[in-house]
């Protein structure tokens, strides 16, 4: 915090007048957390002056835009003051535990109690706006963000009115472009999935917000397959899996992996295809989904490219929903070798928690994912190794064609894959053993 604070006499230092650390930095400074932002708003009136102090870009439309810029190699969000203090300034804000400053001396501003909030773990509107969501609807989505990504109860008065704009301005929230409740879903999944995926149920959004969603409710699946319900049923199950798999890896030591915002997007999405792909299935006279993961596939990439979510992100979650079937299904070492060749071993390994997932979701025990799953380490160990002895594959397709004497072509690839095939089940060993193999196979 000591070096955040600098940055304020940095902007003093540059003529921009008294600056304070604004919202989340402090609400987490308070809370103990690490701040992923920080934001700043200084005395300076004019945004463009502060762009020619210390370059950036300016986000937004005046008044109310942020310069986006570094200092001291930290990015920051600098807004200039639209009140005629920091605690006018303060009052357009959302929620009491965000409408806080810290000046230069370290000294908290808090003209609505929000320390006494965050003490209290409780989300509540700052009450100097008359309707804070009609300053921004996007803000009913956010308090939910809020709620999961904290831990905190809302207030019943804020309850109260939240429910009361859904309930009147349904449409606008509908109309609100896709792309501005993308940051509160990708931080909200990221954290704790099945909380939101809750609340927004809870609070009637999801047919507003997340309309390819809502679109599961009530579509049947045969019931000795899915004995929880309906697809969307499902969904939330499959979604509840995905967040103690999140949760499990939170407590594990040194663990990189303490927000899997791809795990959360794919459970919520492995089966969006499902209502559009309906139908009997011709022999046995069921409730059927023939193709709903090819449909699935496209419809999460759109979906997840309207709330711009960062594109390697959307890929993965999208690859995920493609080949989610595939652990469940007949598990050959072949097809560990496609997947890692596919998808890579990282990937592969977030397959078969999805698939695990997708099955207690199910009511299912997932003894079948776990068996694939315990194939697919075996193969991806051993194909490891002979990369790690190689430094790369022992052979490649141009070494393929000048062992056997052959011209580029499908059979190239063939050829590679029963290679890859060979050397991830351990029979190969050695780049020599597999130069003979290639030489006595195909001869």
């Amino acid at each position: 915090m000591k070096r955040f604070i600098s940055l304020l006499y940095d902007l003093e230092s540059e003529g921009l007048g008294q600056a304070w650390l604004v919202g989340g930095v402090v609400r987490d400074f308070i809370l103990g957390r690490e701040s992923a932002d920080v934001d700043i708003v200084c005395e300076e009136r004019n945004a463009n002056a502060v762009v020619a102090k210390l370059g950036g870009a300016i986000v937004g439309k005046p008044p109310f835009c942020t310069v986006s810029t570094s200092l001291s190699g930290f990015p920051v969000e600098i807004s200039v003051l639209t009140g005629s203090s920091i605690q006018k300034d303060l009052e357009r804000r959302d929620f009491t535990i965000n409408a806080l400053a810290m000046n230069a001396e370290g000294g908290v501003i808090d003209p609505f109690g929000g320390q006494r909030d965050i003490q209290n773990h409780v989300l509540r509107l700052v009450p100097a706006l008359a309707s804070p969501y009609e300053a921004d609807p996007v803000r009913v989505v956010r308090l939910l963000r809020f709620a999961c990504v904290l831990d905190f109860a809302v207030d019943p008065g804020t309850e109260e009115e939240t429910e009361r704009f859904i309930a009147e301005h349904g449409a606008e929230l509908a109309n609100v472009p896709k792309e501005r409740y993308g940051k509160e879903f990708l931080k909200g999944f990221a954290a704790r999935p099945h909380c939101f995926l809750t609340l927004l149920e809870k609070y009637s959004l999801l047919p507003l917000v997340l309309p390819e969603v809502e679109a599961m409710r009530g579509v049947e699946q045969p019931a000795a397959f899915h004995p929880e319900g309906d697809v969307l049923k499902h969904t939330f199950r499959v979604v509840e899996e995905a967040q103690r798999v999140i949760e499990k890896n939170e407590k594990i030591e040194d663990c990189r992996k303490k927000e899997d915002v791809v795990l959360a997007l794919a459970a919520l999405l492995h089966d969006v295809g499902k209502p559009q792909t309906a139908g009997v299935h011709p022999k046995y006279g069921h409730t059927c989904f023939f193709g709903h993961e090819e449909t699935g596939e496209k419809m999460s990439l759109d979906l997840l490219s309207a709330l711009a979510v960062p594109g390697k992100a959307a890929s993965q979650v999208a690859a995920l929903v493609r080949h989610h079937m595939i652990p469940g299904g007949d598990f050959a070492k072949r097809t560990c070798v496609k997947l890692i060749r596919k998808l890579g071993p990282e990937l592969s390994e977030k397959l078969f928690d999805l698939a695990l997932c997708d099955a207690r979701g199910a009511m299912g025990t997932g003894e079948n994912i776990q068996a694939a799953r315990s194939l697919f380490h075996e193969v991806r160990d051993n194909l490891r190794q002979a990369e790690e002895a190689a430094s790369k594959r022992w052979l490649n397709g141009h070494d393929i064609m000048k062992i056997l004497g052959i011209s580029p072509g499908p059979r190239v690839g063939r050829i590679l894959e029963e290679l890859d095939v060979a050397v991830g089940t351990g029979e190969l060993r050695s780049k020599d053993e597999s130069v003979g193999w290639l030489k006595k196979r195909y001869s």
